[in-house]
């Protein structure tokens, strides 16, 4: 699960509407909190660039940014298990973790 990309049901900063968004499991907290870093297509935004090439398996249809540090902590039930999508390769999700680090001054 840690290093995987999922759809999920991520709720809007209001917390009455949500829209399936697709985000890297960063970490698990317990077993049911997961700390998450959301995933966009628009190119345009800060973060880590990543692609088909940064992936141990699955596939993005788009090339997509790892928004860092937009850290949010979720319930684990949001993720909706049929919609896995990839899994990052262990040196594509050091770079996510070093860059993480770096923005928050760990």
């Amino acid at each position: 699960m840690v290093g995987g990309i999922y759809f999920i049901n991520m709720p809007y900063s209001d917390f009455k509407k949500s829209k399936a968004r697709p985000v890297l499991v960063y970490k698990m907290i317990d077993k049911s909190d997961l700390l998450i870093l959301p995933l966009t297509s628009n190119l345009q935004r800060d973060g880590i660039n990543i692609t088909n090439s940064d992936l141990e398996d699955g596939s993005l249809k788009k090339e997509s940014i790892v928004i860092v540090p937009k850290l949010t902590a979720i319930d684990s039930s949001l993720i909706i298990s049929s919609k896995f999508i990839a899994t990052l390769k262990q040196e594509s999700f050091q770079r996510v973790h070093v860059e993480l680090c770096k923005r928050l001054g760990c």
